[in-house]
């Protein structure tokens, strides 16, 4: 059996070789998404819910990395032939699963000296379409 990572494929792309999320930069999250019209009654206050799915994916990270490592990274999740959509494999509670999601801004918000090396943090959001 290979070793758990938190990311596997990306398109089709192996991710075992390459720079993974740090160990606190890596957060599965699914939510339920409901209509517009979903809204309390007026008369008892109680909420009317109009469900439209459920268990829809969001996976918040964060890499650390060198310039090279940070920029292979960015050009996995870049505009591809006009598409923003990605297949990707991730680990959740043990298991993987295959959505197609897509990245929200990638933000590189500091750079951090480590052993004299500069290193580059990189945040983003995966979210399922």
């Amino acid at each position: 059996m290979s070793r758990l990572i938190p990311i596997k494929t990306v398109n089709g792309t192996n991710m075992a070789n390459k720079l993974q999320p740090t160990a606190n930069g890596y957060k599965v999250t699914k939510s339920d998404l409901y209509s517009d019209s979903t809204s309390r009654s007026a008369e008892t206050g109680i909420l009317i819910p109009y469900l439209i799915r459920t268990d829809v994916y969001n996976i918040a990270l964060e890499y650390v990395g060198t310039a090279d490592e940070i920029s292979e990274i960015e050009a996995l999740y870049a505009p591809s032939g006009g598409t923003r959509q990605y297949s990707v494999e991730f680990l959740d509670n043990s298991t993987y699963f295959t959505k197609t999601m897509y990245p929200s801004d990638r933000e590189k918000p500091t750079e951090i000296i480590i052993d004299g090396v500069p290193r580059i943090r990189l945040t983003l959001t995966l979210i399922e379409l």
